[in-house]
């Protein structure tokens, strides 16, 4: 499993979304964290990733980090 380490801020950046929307998922999904930057949390970057490709796509987002890299990992295979 490869975790890229990001803060809300840098998310947001990458998925063109905002730092609010990005802390909101990683609430309301318990996205997988990776400790902090000072006062930043820091996140894994392919978790928010795959919560934001389950919301766009219209599909029900796993409920934990771990069904999430099952996804991934299945869309890999299945590409």
């Amino acid at each position: 499993m490869n975790m890229a380490p990001v803060t809300a801020a840098m998310a947001a950046q990458r998925l063109g979304r905002s730092p609010t929307t990005i802390r909101l998922w990683a609430h309301r999904y318990a996205a997988r964290t990776l400790g902090r930057d000072g006062r930043q949390v820091v996140y894994d970057y392919d978790d928010l990733a795959t919560i934001e490709w389950c919301i766009w796509a219209g599909h029900v987002v796993p409920l934990t980090p771990e069904e999430r890299d099952e996804l991934r990992a299945a869309r890999r295979r299945a590409a």
